[in-house]
C-alpha cells in the first residue's frame, strides 16, 4: 500500500506532539521546524503503524529522499515501515536520517549488513546548559562575559518579549543582517521564508521569543520552541552587527527569560560553515547531538566495502562514512571475478584552486588477483572519466613510496606540497605529513606553491 502523505497543516501539531511524547532530541523533532521549512524541502508526512514518517526531498546533485522516523526507529513494526519506505522511494536514492546512536544500534541489530552509516559533523546539534548562558561565568566563557559587559557599557538597552507588533521590524533587521553577510544564497532565502512562516503562525506554534533594543532601535531578536520538557530549541537568532556584542547579549537575556523548566538550550547545527562553527563552539557546548543517517547497501557496495577492508584494514565506520558521502556508482571503476569485485578505484571530484580535479581513492586489488593488470585497467578508466568530464587534473596519494614509480607509467608526477581536504573524514594517508600527492594534468594548469586545498564534492 502506498504511503498516504499529507502536507503540514497547523492543526497537525497536536498529532506530532502526541507521537513525540516530549522525548524530542534534535531540532528536527520540533513541529515548528518541520512546519516552517516544509516548502524548502518539499516535506510531507504519513502515519504508518505506530510511527510518523516525514519525507524530505533534498535537491543535491542527485536528488534523494530523506526519511525521518518519529519518534525513533525502535518499534516492532520497523520491518513493515522500511518496506513501505523502499516502495515509496522506488528508483530514487534514499536515506534514513536524524537517528540517535541507540537507533543506529537497533537498526544494525535487526538488519546486519543492510545499511551503511554516517554521523555527519555538519548536522550535529549544539546543546548547552541554560545556566551558562544566563551567567557566562567561568574562564571558558570569559570572552562572552566581556562582550556582554562591553555592550552594557556602550548602549542604553532594554529587553522585551517578542510579540507580533515587532515582526516587521524583525524582518527589516534580518534584511540588514543578510546585507552585512554579503550572501544572497538560496539557503538564506529559504531561511527568510521559514522566518515568515514562524511569524505568521507564532501563537499557534507556541513559540517563545525575545527582542533586544538599543534606545528605540531593534538590535536583535530570537525565537524558538521546546524539543522536550527540559530542552528548548533556538530556531532563529539575528542581530544588527553594528551593535558590538549584540549576539551574546541577546542569547544572555533570552536565557534569563526562559521558563525555568528548561535546563538545556539546543542551538541547532552549523551546516559546515566555518564562521558559524567557530561561533557555536565559542559558547562551549555541553555536547554535540549525533544525527546518524543510514543508506541501503546493495551487492556492489558490499563488495567494495569487503575489498576495501581486506586491503587497507580500515575501520568499518570510516569506510561507511566515506562511501555515504562520496560514493557515486558512475564514479567507481571495478573488475570482477564472477560476482565478486576484485579490483576497484573510486573517483571523488574536488573543487580546488586549479579547477575541478578527480581524486583517485581506495585503489585496491584482491591479493590473489594481483599481477593481472587489473589496477591499471580501473585507473585508466578513472582517468578517462576525468577527461570526459573536463577535469583539470587527476590526483592520488600512493599508499607507499614504491607505488610512486608504478603510477609514473600513467604520467603522474610528484607535487612538492601536501594536499589538504576540507572534510571531517581523512581522505589522505592518516598522516598529514605524508599526504604528498601525485598529479596527472589533463589541462594546461599551473599549481600554486604551498598546500593545495581540495573540497570534495558530496
Amino acid at each position: 500500500m502506498a504511503l498516504a502523505y499529507h502536507s503540514f497543516q497547523i492543526q497537525d501539531k497536536a498529532l506530532f506532539q502526541r507521537y513525540m511524547r516530549n522525548t524530542g532530541r534534535v531540532c528536527e523533532h520540533t513541529f515548528a521546524n518541520l512546519f516552517a521549512w516544509q516548502q524548502s524541502f518539499d516535506s510531507k508526512w504519513a502515519e504508518v503503524e505506530d510511527r510518523l514518517i516525514v519525507r524530505l526531498l533534498i535537491a543535491d546533485p542527485d536528488e534523494s529522499f530523506k526519511y525521518l522516523i518519529l519518534p525513533d526507529v525502535r518499534t516492532p513494526y520497523l520491518s513493515v515501515i522500511l518496506q513501505q519506505i523502499r516502495e515509496d522511494a522506488g528508483n530514487m536514492p534514499y536515506n534514513l536520517v536524524r537517528m540517535s546512536d541507540e537507533d543506529k544500534h537497533y537498526l544494525e541489530g535487526l538488519f546486519p549488513d543492510a545499511f551503511m552509516y554516517d554521523n555527519p559533523r555538519d548536522s550535529m546539534d549544539y546543546v548547552y546548559d541554560v545556566v551558562n548562558f544566563q551567567t557566562f561565568k567561568g574562564r571558558k566563557l570569559a570572552a562572552k562575559r566581556n562582550h556582554v559587559n562591553k555592550f552594557k557599557s556602550l548602549y542604553s538597552y532594554h529587553y522585551e518579549e517578542l510579540t507580533p507588533d515587532l515582526f516587521n521590524e524583525c524582518l527589516q533587521l534580518e534584511q540588514r543582517w543578510r546585507v552585512a553577510q554579503h550572501d544572497d544564497s538560496a539557503w538564506l532565502e529559504a531561511e527568510e521564508r521559514a522566518i515568515r512562516v514562524l511569524f505568521d503562525y507564532y501563537q499557534d506554534l507556541d513559540l517563545i521569543g525575545g527582542a533586544l533594543f538599543v534606545d528605540d532601535n531593534l538590535a536583535a531578536f530570537t525565537l524558538g520552541s521546546p524539543i522536550s520538557n527540559h530542552v528548548f530549541d533556538i530556531h532563529i537568532e539575528k542581530a544588527d552587527v553594528c551593535y558590538e556584542g549584540a549576539f551574546p547579549m541577546m542569547s544572555h537575556l533570552f536565557a534569563q527569560h526562559l521558563p525555568p523548566q528548561y535546563q538545556y538550550i539546543n542551538r541547532e547545527e552549523d551546516l559546515g560553515l566555518p564562521g558559524l562553527r567557530k561561533s557555536k563552539l565559542s559558547y562551549h557546548p555541553l555536547r554535540l547531538e549525533s544525527k546518524f543517517s543510514a543508506s541501503p547497501l546493495d551487492d556492489d557496495l558490499r563488495g567494495i566495502i569487503r575489498l576495501w577492508q581486506d586491503c587497507f584494514h580500515d575501520d568499518e565506520a570510516f569506510v561507511h562514512t566515506v562511501l555515504s558521502r562520496y560514493y557515486d556508482k558512475s564514479r567507481v571503476f571495478v573488475r570482477r571475478a564472477g560476482n565478486r569485485i576484485v579490483s576497484q578505484c573510486l573517483l571523488i571530484p574536488c573543487d580546488s584552486m586549479v579547477g575541478r580535479i578527480g581524486y583517485l581513492y581506495a585503489i585496491a586489488t584482491a591479493e590473489e588477483c594481483r599481477g593481472q593488470g587489473l589496477a591499471e585497467q580501473v585507473t585508466k578508466e578513472a582517468i578517462a572519466y576525468a577527461q570526459d568530464h573536463k577535469m583539470s587534473a587527476v590526483a592520488l596519494i600512493p599508499a607507499d613510496e614504491r607505488l610512486r614509480h608504478y603510477y609514473a607509467r600513467f604520467g603522474f608526477e610528484a607535487h612538492p606540497f601536501p594536499i589538504r581536504f576540507e572534510s571531517d573524514c581523512d581522505l589522505g594517508t592518516g598522516d598529514a605529513t605524508k599526504d604528498y600527492p601525485l598529479f596527472l594534468k589533463l589541462q594546461d594548469v599551473s599549481f600554486p606553491e604551498g598546500e593545495l586545498v581540495c573540497v570534495p564534492e558530496r
